[in-house]
C-alpha cells in the first residue's frame, strides 16, 4: 500500500508540538509494517536536517488564486520504504518560525496544493492529512480527483486550531465557488479549512478514542460538534504512541544515570541531580512532583499553581518547566519565592531538563482542561514517573487508577489536590510505590498497536490494496 502522509512539522527536522512527534514516528512504523510511505513537509529554512542528503526531484506548480506558483521538491530516503519530500518556496517557508505569520492561511494552502500535485504524480493509495495546515489535501482529491482514486484521511490533533479566514481567502484555495457553502468550506460566513476537510475526507481520525467522542460535544467541539456529529460513522479514535527506542531510560544520554526495571534503584541518582538543578535540597523521604508543558490555560496551570501552593505544606517538592502566558509565569515566580526549598521553576523550553524531570520526578502532573492525546504521560510512565492526570482525551485512555497513576475528573483545585494526596499516600508505602512504578514502566504505549489500527482504517477505504 502506497501512502502519502502530509504534515506541517516532522520531528526531528521541525518540531513545535505533538504533531511533529506523530509525523516523525507513525510513518516510520507504517513503513516497517510494509507500506510504501511518502512523507511530505515544507522545506523550512530554519529546519534542522541533521545532515540528511536531499536530491532534486522536480517542481510542482499549484494554482493559487489567479496564477500558479512554483514549489521545488527535494527528496531524501530516510529509511527502507520511507521517503521524505520537502516542498521549497522561499516566499512562504524562509521564515524565522513555521507558524504565526499573517499569511499562514495562504502559506499552508500552497503547501496543501503542492502536496496534492505530488500525490497525483506518485499515484498513491492513501492520502493522509494532518490538522488544518494540510486539510485542503483531501478536499482537492475529492473535487479535482487523483489518479488511482486514493482513500483520504484527516487526523485532528487539536480541534482548537481550524484554519479560518474570510471569503476572500477562499480565492487562493483555487476551489470552485460552489464549494464555499454550508456543505463545503463555508462555516457561518467564514472560510474554514478544517471544516472542509471534515466534510470531504473518507475518514476522520483523532489521536485518542475519548477525544473522538469529546469533539462531538458542545464542551469540546469548538463549534464544530454538529458537523462532526453528522459524520460520526466515519470518525475513528486511535491512541497515539511513543517511540520506545527514542524514549528509553536505559539508553538516554541526557540522564545522570541510566536504568530499567531491573536496575530501578539507579533512578534515585536522577532525582538527586534534578532537585539540585532546580535549586532544591535532596530529601529521600520527600516526593517530587514534576510538570513539563506550555504555561497556558489548556494545560491546567491555574489549578496547578493553587494546588501546588496547598501541597507545599506537606513534605513534598515541585519542579516546573515551561514558558507561556506572562500571567502564569509571574504567578509561578511568586509561588517559588513564597515557598523556598519546596518549589523550583525554570521558565524556559529545555529538552534536556524535560528528560531530567521524566527520569527524576516521582510523579508527573497533567491537569489539563482538554488534552486530545498527550504524550507526556506515556513518556513519564516509560521513565517510572507516575502520572497524575485529569480524565480527558488521551489521558483518560492511557492512565488508569490505581494501576498506572492517579486520575481526577472535575476540573478544580480541590480534585487535583485530592489526587496528589492519594499519590502522596502511596509514596509513603515503599512496596506499593515500587509496584506502581514497575507497572508504569512495563505498560505498552508503543506505536505497534496504533500502527495496526491505522492500517485497519486504511484498508477500510482502500480495501483492494
Amino acid at each position: 500500500m502506497r501512502v502519502l502522509f502530509a504534515s506541517s512539522e516532522v520531528n526531528p527536522y521541525m518540531k513545535v508540538g505533538g504533531l511533529a512527534d506523530v509525523a516523525g514516528s507513525l510513518p516510520r512504523f507504517l513503513a516497517q509494517a510494509g507500506c510504501d510511505v511518502h512523507l511530505v513537509m515544507p522545506r523550512y529554512e530554519t529546519a534542522k536536517w541533521n545532515g540528511l542528503s536531499f536530491e532534486e526531484w522536480g517542481s510542482v506548480y499549484p494554482p493559487m488564486g489567479y496564477g500558479r506558483e512554483e514549489g521545488q521538491v527535494l527528496r531524501a530516503q530516510i529509511a527502507p520504504n520511507l521517503t521524505l519530500y520537502a516542498i521549497r518556496n522561499g516566499a512562504y517557508f524562509a521564515r524565522e518560525k513555521p507558524y504565526d505569520s499573517p499569511d499562514d492561511m495562504r502559506r499552508f494552502m500552497f503547501f496543501a496544493k503542492a502536496a496534492y500535485e505530488l500525490a497525483r504524480q506518485l499515484e498513491v493509495d492513501i492520502v493522509h492529512a494532518n490538522d488544518w495546515h494540510t486539510g485542503l489535501l483531501p478536499v482537492y482529491c475529492r473535487v479535482y480527483g487523483c489518479p488511482g482514486d486514493p482513500g483520504t484521511v484527516i487526523t485532528i490533533h487539536n480541534l482548537a486550531f481550524q484554519g479560518t479566514g474570510e471569503w476572500d481567502d477562499f480565492i487562493y484555495s483555487s476551489l470552485p465557488w460552489d464549494h464555499f457553502s454550508p456543505t463545503g468550506a463555508e462555516f457561518y460566513g467564514k472560510f474554514n479549512i478544517l471544516k472542509a476537510a471534515i466534510m470531504y475526507s473518507d475518514r476522520i481520525s483523532t489521536v485518542s478514542p475519548t477525544y473522538a467522542r469529546e469533539i462531538q460535544t458542545r464542551e469540546f467541539g469548538m463549534g464544530l460538534q454538529e458537523v462532526l456529529g453528522a459524520r460520526h460513522e466515519v470518525i475513528r479514535g486511535i491512541l497515539n504512541g511513543i517511540d520506545y527506542d527514542e524514549w528509553n531510560p536505559m539508553a538516554d544520554t541526557l540522564l545522570t544515570a541510566n536504568y530499567d526495571v531491573e536496575h530501578i534503584d539507579a533512578r534515585e541518582e536522577n532525582k538527586k541531580a534534578l532537585v539540585a538543578r532546580f535549586g532544591l535540597e535532596y530529601r529521600p523521604g520527600a516526593p517530587v512532583f514534576g510538570f513539563v508543558g506550555r504555561l497556558f490555560e489548556q494545560k491546567g496551570v491555574d489549578i496547578l499553581i493553587e494546588a501546588a501552593s496547598r501541597m507545599a505544606d506537606s513534605d513534598v517538592q515541585f519542579v516546573i518547566l515551561g514558558t507561556g502566558s506572562p500571567e502564569y509565569e509571574e504567578a509561578l515566580r511568586l509561588l517559588a519565592g513564597a515557598r523556598p526549598g519546596k518549589i523550583g521553576i525554570k521558565l524556559a523550553f529545555s529538552n534536556y531538563l524535560a528528560h531530567e524531570i521524566y527520569a527524576g520526578a516521582d510523579f508527573f502532573l497533567m491537569p489539563s482542561r482538554f488534552e486530545p492525546c498527550g504524550l507526556g504521560q506515556m513518556i513519564a510512565m516509560r521513565y517510572g514517573s507516575i502520572p497524575v492526570v485529569r480524565a480527558v482525551g488521551g489521558l483518560r485512555d492511557s492512565v488508569h487508577e490505581p494501576d498506572t497513576g492517579f486520575v481526577f475528573w472535575e476540573y478544580s483545585v480541590h480534585e487535583l489536590y485530592a489526587a496528589m494526596q492519594r499519590a502522596l499516600a502511596v509514596f509513603r508505602d515503599p512496596e506499593a510505590m515500587l509496584a506502581l512504578r514497575i507497572r508504569c514502566m512495563t505498560a505498552d504505549y508503543s506505536w505497534g498497536r496504533s500502527t495496526h489500527d491505522y492500517l485497519a482504517m486504511y484498508h477500510e477505504i482502500a480495501p483492494a490494496r
